[in-house]
């Protein structure tokens, strides 16, 4: 007892040094670290049963908390499992929590003017690639390394490294959004000879060239072996990143700036081009297909193998084809080379101007916790970084959580200026598949607009 009273005053003698110098944030960041024992973190994390750090409460009851403010991604009733951990972290600690829900495009607009007033009328806000890297940039969001060590690190993807700036942490996730997995008909691969899926490019192309057919023999395609997508406002730069990732290199990150005219970025937008213009598998349109349109061309029925987002999954099983679809991981550009796939991420982050941050702190540990990250899982279906999720029952119960357990490598790229990248990548890599330019002249292309942008 003598212990948690002597933790109780010297938080409200720092609370009150913090809010007389006007230097919370960098100040907060310290002391909450040292009166709330988070270690060991990685126990925690992974136990089956979530448990407050020692400390936690008392130093709750010592900042006077009863309510956080968390904005949303979209309105709640589309997220119960975001509710349900709501819900447990308001059993556990005594704080409710008011929501407000926001739909995407409206987030920024909602949430700048609060934080350039310095207002504390919000606690903690939603991340991911739209508003993180300004957040951070402009020392709106509070620096959390305490929450992380390389033990507890090494549980989650490997792309979770990546969100650190200058090698410090920010956020906890909240999901994982979105990987790619390869979706294909085994009824097409049999009629056509095969019997199992491509395991590296070259096998890939092979198949997918005798099974594009033009079944009645009037001219045209009537079973297309792929189709992707090249459009959009990411996707058609994301498929290049792919593949440029299969042949081990990371155009978003090659020694620490952003180049997509790197040889092996290259040669991904060459083979999507050879794929439309020399080999003639896939549609023609797909210069204008986004991930809607590729899941709607494979529902129908007129492409054996497409590689899209976990989500086709269920719209697969209420589907006419959901007797007649399998999934694998994509080819690798080799046998025995990288399978790196891309990871998008949403993640919880704390004000720096909130005067909650001891219970915005347990929530956001509370979050990243195996017992709230299964309820992602197993309630929305939503992907996770916690790779222990996966070998949960009732996840299990989930068709493709097998297979994602089997993604080692992942990379997650968030950076001031990725929007105008991608529109720059994009565009030109429609330019290289209509025959414009070359591979290597689109990408060239690209390339001057991205240092621009980056201001390299």
């Amino acid at each position: 007892m003598r212990k948690i009273i002597l933790a109780v005053l010297a938080l409200l003698l720092v609370m009150g040094t913090v809010f007389a110098t006007g230097t919370k944030e960098t100040a907060g960041a310290k002391d909450y670290a040292k009166i709330i024992k988070w270690a060991p973190i990685r126990d925690r994390v992974v136990a089956d049963t979530y448990v407050l750090p020692q400390g936690a409460k008392e130093a709750i009851a010592a900042e006077g908390t009863k309510k956080l403010v968390i904005y949303n991604w979209g309105d709640l009733s589309f997220d119960p499992a975001t509710v349900a951990s709501g819900k447990m972290f308001t059993e556990l600690t005594g704080v409710e929590i008011e929501w407000v829900g926001t739909p995407d495009e409206q987030m920024m607009p909602k949430l700048q003017p609060l934080f350039v007033a310095q207002s504390d009328a919000v606690d903690i806000v939603p991340l991911d690639g739209t508003n993180y890297r300004a957040f951070v940039e402009k020392n709106w969001l509070m620096q959390v390394d305490f929450l992380w060590d390389a033990a507890t690190l090494g549980e989650f993807q490997s792309g979770l490294r990546s969100v650190a700036v200058n090698g410090h942490h920010f956020s906890t996730p909240q999901v994982a959004r979105v990987t790619d997995i390869m979706y294909y008909r085994p009824s097409m691969l049999k009629a056509a000879g095969f019997d199992k899926p491509p395991a590296t490019l070259d096998e890939f192309v092979t198949m997918v060239k005798k099974m594009t057919i033009d079944k009645d023999g009037n001219g045209s395609i009537d079973q297309w072996g792929y189709a992707y997508r090249a459009s959009g406002v990411l996707d058609g730069a994301e498929i290049v990143k792919a593949i440029s990732l299969l042949y081990g290199v990371n155009p978003d990150d090659v020694k620490g700036k952003v180049k997509y005219n790197d040889a092996e970025t290259v040669k991904a937008v060459d083979f999507l081009v050879k794929l439309r213009n020399e080999y003639k598998v896939v549609p023609p349109g797909v210069t204008a297909y986004q991930h809607g349109d590729v899941a709607d061309f494979f529902l129908s029925g007129n492409v054996a193998i497409v590689i899209d987002p976990t989500y086709l999954y269920a719209r697969c099983l209420d589907s006419s084809i959901k007797d007649d679809f399998a999934i694998a991981l994509q080819p690798r550009a080799r046998e025995g080379g990288p399978s790196t796939v891309i990871q998008n991420w949403n993640g919880w982050a704390i004000s720096n101007y909130s005067k909650n941050k001891a219970a915005a702190l347990v929530y956001l540990d509370m979050y990243r916790s195996y017992q709230a990250q299964v309820r992602e899982f197993v309630l929305e279906n939503n992907e996770v970084l916690l790779k222990k999720v996966y070998t949960n029952p009732d996840a299990e119960k989930v068709g493709y959580a097998k297979l994602l357990l089997q993604i080692s490598d992942t990379v997650i790229n968030v950076y001031l200026g990725q929007g105008d990248v991608y529109k720059a990548v994009i565009a030109e890599l429609q330019n290289a598949l209509i025959g414009r330019k070359t591979a290597k002249q689109a990408m060239d292309d690209a390339q001057k607009q991205i240092d621009q942008t980056m201001g390299y």
